[in-house]
């Protein structure tokens, strides 16, 4: 049985199988992201934030280690997109060197990103570049009555745990805003 992790912001409100894969539909309390923001196609962005974390403190940081990669209107056709490298904070109050980013309450289902549930729902395994966000919105969601939140809410990739003898974290998350389809 997969370890379960709920964090600070996030109430688990359902539990699904998919396939085998667990899904969760989890509601968020409003929060406060405190990294860099830059354009998706800046290669260096990463390295910015890196550098910025490792010489400067950061207030309130709520979890000690789990990272995220938010994208920030990639479900927009219209809006320009971005990413932010980042950690949940509890306050805003943070050095000028980072970037903050609000996100209001809202709801997500989250699935494991790992190669067994790539390969439970039929996809090549996730390694890196775009989130692949059309996992839940396109093809779990609908089985249980959703579909994708407001295009400007951000998709999350949260990273938990990272182990330096394998250079990689124990979870990845994929977080993908959903509210209910009324439609069906």
């Amino acid at each position: 049985m997969e370890k379960r992790t709920k964090h600070p912001q996030e109430n688990i409100l359902e539990t699904f199988d998919f396939n085998g894969v667990i899904v969760e539909l989890v509601e968020w309390i409003d929060t406060i992201w405190c990294g860099k923001v830059s354009d998706p196609a800046d290669e260096k962005l990463l390295e910015v934030f890196q550098a910025v974390t490792a010489k400067e403190l950061v207030n309130e940081r709520l979890e000690d280690s789990w990272d995220v990669a938010i994208s920030i209107n990639h479900l927009s056709k219209e809006l320009p997109p971005g990413v932010m490298f980042g950690f949940l904070v509890g306050t805003e109050n943070q050095s000028k060197e980072y970037d903050i980013y609000k996100v209001s309450a809202q709801k997500f289902m989250r699935i494991r990103m790992n190669d067994e549930t790539a390969k439970a729902l039929g996809h090549e395994p996730f390694r890196g570049g775009r989130p692949p966000y059309e996992w839940i919105g396109e093809q779990i969601a609908p089985k249980y009555g959703y579909k994708y939140a407001d295009e400007t809410k951000p998709v999350f990739e949260y990273y938990g745990f990272w182990n330096n003898n394998t250079y990689s974290h124990e979870f990845v998350y994929l977080y993908v805003p959903v509210v209910k389809d009324n439609v069906n």
